[in-house]
C-alpha cells in the first residue's frame, strides 16, 4: 500500500504522547528511508505532550520538514494518498478527524483494547492489545519493512515510547517488548539520551510533586486534584499519577485537573484496578493507563463522580470469587 501511494500522512491521538510520535516517526523513517515514498507527521506541537522527540527529529533534517499541522497535511492530500493512524483506532481520538475522513486509504496500527466507536474503513488493521506499546509493534515492522531505515534518533525515539507505555519495562512488557528493545539498542539507541526525553522543565517538575504532596488515599487507590489549570499541567498530572503507584498499598492513582471548560482525569493502575470505567463522554480505554474528560464540570463533581464509581467497581470486585478477579 505504501509503493502504491503519491504520499503518507502518519498521525496519531490527540495530545500526542512518547508512544504516539514515537511509532509516528519510526513509520516516518522506513517509509521515507526504506520504501523512498514521501512522509509526513501529522502532529498539532502546541498540544503535544513529546516536544523533545520532536524538536531532535526535526532538528536533525533541517533542509525538509518533517512534521505538518493538520492543515498543512489537508493540502496535501490527493486520491492515492495513505494515512497511518498509530496508537489509536478510535475516530474521535485522532489528532485530525477531518484528515481521516479526507483520506480514503487508512492503515491503523494500535494497542489498546477495542472501543465500539473504531475506524471501520481502515484497509489494514493492525490491532494488537497485548503488546506494550504503538512503538513495540511498529519496532516489528521496520524489521519487516525496512532493517537499516532508522537511525539513532528514531530508535531513541520508539524506544522511549516503549518505556513511557511499560513504565520503564515494569508494566505489560512480554518477550516481543525486550526483542523490540534490544533491536532499537542495536540501531544505537542511547539510554541515557532516551531518559532526557522524559525531562521537565522546573515549573512543571514543581506542578507534578503539588499535585502529589496533595493526594489522598482512598480504598487503595490514590486522588490527588488541581483546581485551575496551570502550565504543564497535562504532562505533570500524568506523571504525578504514575508516581503515585509507588506509594505502598497503592493499586490505582488517579489525578484530575481542568483544562478550558473540560473537567480530565488521568488514571493509573498496576494491573489489580480495571481501569476501563466510563466518565460522562470520556472513557478510560486501556486496563494500566488511561485518560477521561467531563465537559463543565468542576474539580469537586469530578471527585464526587470517580468515588462513586470506584465505590460501585470495587465493592462489585469484592462479592466476585478470586478466581473471577484477574482485573478488579
Amino acid at each position: 500500500h505504501i509503493r502504491e501511494s503519491d504520499n503518507v500522512l502518519i498521525m496519531g491521538h490527540k495530545f500526542s504522547d512518547l508512544d504516539s510520535i514515537g511509532a509516528a516517526v519510526g513509520m516516518w523513517s522506513v517509509v521515507t528511508r526504506g520504501l523512498h515514498k514521501p512522509a509526513f507527521v501529522v502532529v498539532n506541537r502546541a498540544q503535544s505532550l513529546a516536544a523533545p522527540v520532536i524538536s531532535s527529529i526535526q532538528d536533525s533534517v533541517p533542509e525538509e520538514p518533517v512534521f505538518l499541522s493538520p492543515s498543512e497535511a489537508l493540502a496535501t492530500v490527493s486520491p492515492k494518498s495513505l494515512l497511518i493512524v498509530v496508537d489509536t483506532h478510535s475516530q474521535d481520538f485522532v489528532e485530525s478527524e477531518e484528515l481521516l475522513s479526507a483520506v480514503a486509504r487508512v492503515v491503523v496500527i494500535d494497542h489498546h483494547r477495542m472501543m465500539v466507536k473504531h475506524i471501520s474503513n481502515a484497509i489494514v488493521f493492525y490491532h494488537e492489545p497485548y503488546a506494550s506499546s504503538a512503538c513495540e509493534l511498529v519496532t516489528e515492522l521496520i524489521q519487516y519493512i525496512g532493517d537499516k531505515a532508522i537511525g539513532r534518533l528514531e530508535a531513541e525515539a520508539l524506544l522511549a515510547g516503549i518505556m513511557l507505555d511499560t513504565k520503564g519495562f515494569v508494566l505489560k512488557t512480554g518477550v516481543r517488548t525486550f526483542e523490540a528493545a534490544a533491536y532499537l539498542r542495536r540501531r544505537g539507541a542511547d539510554t541515557v539520551e532516551v531518559k532526557r526525553l522524559f525531562s521537565n522543565n522546573i515549573e512543571t517538575y514543581k506542578t507534578k510533586y503539588q499535585l502529589i504532596s496533595n493526594a489522598e488515599i482512598y480504598k487503595g487507590c490514590a486522588i490527588a486534584c488541581a483546581e485551575e489549570e496551570i502550565d504543564g499541567i497535562r504532562v505533570a498530572a500524568a506523571q504525578a499519577a504514575d508516581e503515585l503507584l509507588s506509594i505502598q498499598g497503592v493499586s490505582a492513582s488517579f489525578v484530575i485537573y481542568p483544562t478550558g471548560n473540560e473537567m480530565n482525569i488521568s488514571a493509573r493502575s498496576m494491573g489489580d484496578v480495571n481501569v476501563q470505567v466510563r466518565f460522562y463522554g470520556g472513557e478510560l480505554e486501556h486496563l494500566t493507563m488511561a485518560a477521561a474528560q467531563m465537559k463543565g464540570a468542576t474539580t469537586k463533581q469530578a471527585r464526587q463522580k470517580l468515588i462513586s464509581i470506584l465505590d460501585e467497581n470495587l465493592s462489585k470486585a469484592s462479592k466476585m470469587p478470586v478466581s473471577a478477579q484477574p482485573n478488579k
